[in-house]
């Protein structure tokens, strides 16, 4: 048996057709994506800057704070050294010492936060206040808390008072730019709330236009693929499956595709009596999706059915189709899987020739037996050829032909049925071509969950005594 190759049976597959529509609404659906992105990404950005300006703000306060505790920590020091002085308690030492602790502490956590401000004029100032008060405490407080002498103490007091007045000035020259610092960081605050909001109010309104233009592009976009699907039922009604009363045989079909939307593909099979004695069968898979494939089946089934008119032997009508659909169908991507015999009711014998399809079965009693393949599939090279071989039939065999819609067929693990899996089914289907052909339908539904994944064509003919010909219809006789 042939085997031909996943990829080349895929090829067309992993084409996907866009048209215009298609190819609007995704070029739509990128730019409302690229949208989306941008607004993302402004809106992180815009929340760093938020989070930023409001650390800022934070800071700044911090620094406020320590600040006036920097100041309050002199006063309280020298209030320490005055009562100390004028009354020789050591109380007012104790609340010194406590003071001086608390300055040194304060203007510390002052330099760090100017440091995390980046301002080195704030820092500067911190380390001069600093400086000034170590020189206070050398020249005023740890004089006068040793020898607090009455005499000494007004002119070391009024030295201790130019330190610091030095230091409550450059508190002040630092709370002024603090202040300024601050109202620049609020208005930097109130801006970038403002700017996101702004932000926001444009990407509400771009979505809102954008989500309008994608809602009737999709409406314009499903109504052309549903006028579509309309067409492609109606040809596929005429062209894909038909079937008329051969001698000898009953006929069963089934068609199932595997979605209801436009992209519906070539699965074919015909029936076509050429005289009294000779009936043609034709199953087929062409290549490609929607209206296309369709068409497609049309050329397939009628250039088979015209070359049968001249030319009994399957393998030479395929070796005439496989020129005919290169020199007629331009696009290099599209083949045809397919399946031709030809019953001779007089001589209970099917030949048959198989271009790649191996869904082909003759089930006779307990047993069935697959149709070797015997040829490439049609549509790669015009120096292919193809055999034909001939099998006998008897009365009770059932000829099975199935598209890869029924060895395809995966189960929820995402296992295939595959061509042992068919075998196994056709054993167990009733002799009746119909409901054998219902039957393994079912099957393959119940496999998938439901739902199949590959376009799915059965044709089941059965083999009958003479005795038991159907009579003709109107249309065989007219024939």
């Amino acid at each position: 048996m042939l085997r031909v190759a996943p990829e080349v049976l895929n090829r067309s597959a992993n084409m996907p057709y866009l048209d215009s529509s298609q190819r609007g609404a995704l070029a739509l659906g990128a730019l409302l994506a690229f949208v989306l992105l941008v607004t993302v990404a402004g809106a992180f950005r815009i929340y760093h800057q938020l989070a930023e300006a409001a650390g800022e703000q934070r800071l700044l306060v911090r620094a406020q704070e320590q600040l006036y505790g920097v100041l309050r920590a002199q006063y309280d020091e020298e209030n320490g050294v005055r009562g100390y002085v004028a009354t020789r308690r050591e109380y007012f030492l104790g609340n010194r010492v406590s003071a001086r602790d608390e300055f040194d502490q304060t203007i510390d956590d002052f330099e760090r936060t100017t440091r995390r401000l980046g301002t080195p004029a704030l820092t500067a100032s911190a380390r001069n206040m600093a400086d000034v008060h170590r020189r206070w405490e050398r020249t005023v407080a740890e004089p006068l808390s040793v020898y607090p002498l009455p005499r000494n103490a007004p002119r070391v007091l009024a030295t201790g008072k130019v330190l610091a007045d030095q230091i409550r000035a450059d508190a002040g020259a630092v709370g002024l730019r603090l202040d300024m610092q601050l109202t620049q960081a609020q208005r930097s605050l109130v801006w970038r709330i403002n700017q996101t909001l702004g932000v926001a109010v444009v990407a509400i309104v771009l979505f809102g236009i954008l989500g309008i233009i994608f809602v009737g592009s999709r409406r314009r976009m499903q109504a052309r693929l549903e006028r579509e699907r309309r067409i492609i039922e109606v040809l596929q009604r005429a062209f894909r499956t038909d079937w008329e009363t051969l001698p000898k045989s009953r006929v069963g079909s089934a068609y199932v595709s595997a979605t209801r939307d436009a992209s519906v593909g070539g699965d074919l099979f015909d029936v076509h009596r050429l005289d009294r004695d000779h009936g043609l069968i034709v199953v087929a898979d062409v290549s490609g999706k929607g209206i296309e494939a369709a068409v497609n089946t049309a050329f397939v089934k009628y250039s088979i059915r015209t070359l049968a008119l001249g030319e009994r032997d399957p393998a030479k009508i395929l070796d005439a189709f496989n020129v005919l659909f290169l020199d007629s169908i331009k696009d290099p991507g599209l083949f045809v899987v397919a399946f031709v015999g030809v019953l001779d009711a007089a001589t209970m014998q099917l030949h048959y020739a198989s271009a790649g399809h191996a869904g082909a079965f003759l089930r006779r009693g307990a047993d069935v037996l697959q149709l070797g393949v015997t040829g490439p599939i049609v549509g790669l090279d015009r120096s292919f050829t193809y055999t034909s071989e001939t099998v006998g039939l008897r009365a009770g065999d059932l000829l099975v032909l199935a598209t890869d819609g029924l060895t395809d067929a995966r189960d929820r693990h995402g296992k295939t049925l595959d061509e042992t899996g068919a075998m196994r089914l056709l054993k167990e289907s009733p002799r009746d071509p119909q409901a054998c052909a219902d039957q393994l339908v079912s099957a393959v539904q119940r496999r998938s969950g439901g739902r199949i994944f590959d376009d799915l064509a059965l044709l089941v003919i059965g083999i009958e005594e003479a005795g038991q010909e159907r009579p003709e219809t109107a249309r065989d006789a007219a024939a």
